[in-house]
């Protein structure tokens, strides 16, 4: 199940690694049929000329995506955004602002980095590639220092290539800085939930239930009982049937715990035990509940159909006890339920 999930988180981003380069592809054939126009307008050759190549290979490139050559594109993006930057700067000098756009891959560069490394497994040499992107925008700013642009442009037009730099940059630079935020939190989120969700069965776990008593004990839980839970003969399930089995019994309990303790917080506290708190004036009478309708649920597994006992330790919460020392009293009424018959409520009331 764990392995499942895994697999269509990768499948959602890869998914997503394919539209983030399909849009940075056709971002680049609109800058490409914005500069084709400048260029042809004001006659300047050699950004013209370097147009109609890119015009050839952005077009490639987007056949590329389709057929989920991501590496290979990338590295066909860096390297046309980097000749748009040099062409430009050597064209025009440096107060069109073309060497904005090497600043503005560096961030591009980090994320696509890290995307392919962690999903396609396809390591792209980021620290490699940013210094390229530096050289290169430090050498075109030393040329445009000792050299004269090739071609004059009025400063109306001046200004609209500055715009034109500006906003393209930002928008780069914004889009990825929000994807990075997105994947910070993500990662987090994500972290947190496998520090306190059990992937098997998807319940808290007993790191989360045992953080949750200390906070909720030092405002007061009275009225409240605490039970573990216990799969009876569970080794004769996992031997007689498969593991797989075993975690198919497990994650059903759990769906049929949570539906019928609606009420409580159910945990797995680990192997075949969960463990239940009620966080209100719940009565004890739904872990009885519970205990018949799994005795009487047929579990079928692929052609195997079995049947499956529970045993229940309930304590009520007394506050001249600790925790530990409450979870241990309910802990001993289960090993007194499994001694003395199982499938079995042992309570204190």
């Amino acid at each position: 199940m764990e392995h499942t999930q895994n697999r269509k988180r990768l499948d959602k981003e890869t998914v997503f690694i394919k539209y983030l380069t399909l849009v940075f592809g056709i971002f680049l054939l609109f800058t490409d049929v914005f500069f084709l126009g400048f260029g042809i307008i004001y006659d300047l050759p050699l950004i013209r000329y370097l147009i109609y190549v890119k015009l050839v290979i952005n077009s490639t490139n987007i056949f590329l995506i389709l057929k989920k050559h991501y590496l290979i594109s990338t590295v066909i993006i860096y390297s046309v955004i980097m000749a748009m930057m040099i062409v430009g700067v050597i064209s025009l000098g440096t107060e069109p602002m073309f060497q904005l756009y090497a600043v503005g891959m560096l961030i591009c560069i980090s994320y696509n980095s890290y995307l392919h490394s962690r999903v396609l497994k396809k390591h792209l040499p980021m620290f490699l590639t940013i210094a390229i992107h530096i050289l290169a925008y430090v050498g075109v700013y030393i040329y445009a220092r000792m050299n004269e642009p090739l071609y004059s442009i009025p400063r109306i037009a001046e200004n609209v290539i500055i715009a034109f730099n500006s906003l393209a940059t930002f928008t780069i630079v914004v889009l990825y800085t929000c994807l990075f935020y997105y994947v910070a939190i993500n990662s987090e989120e994500r972290l947190e939930k496998m520090a306190l969700i059990d992937n098997l069965t998807g319940l808290y776990n007993r790191h989360y239930l045992l953080a949750y008593l200390d906070a909720r004990t030092k405002k007061g839980v009275n009225n409240c009982w605490l039970a573990i839970m216990d799969v009876d003969d569970f080794k004769r399930v996992n031997d007689t049937y498969g593991h797989n089995c075993g975690d198919y019994v497990l994650h059903h309990i759990a769906e049929m715990s949570k539906q019928i303790c609606k009420d409580c917080i159910v945990c797995r506290w680990g192997g075949e035990e969960f463990i239940f708190f009620s966080r209100g004036e719940c009565d004890m009478s739904v872990l009885d509940t519970l205990r018949e309708r799994i005795a009487g649920e047929e579990f079928k597994f692929g052609d195997k159909t079995l049947g499956v006992t529970v045993t229940i330790g309930a304590s009520c919460y007394d506050s001249e006890r600790t925790n530990d020392s409450w979870i241990s009293d309910a802990d001993e009424k289960l090993y007194y339920g499994k001694k003395n018959g199982k499938n079995q409520v042992v309570t204190d009331i």
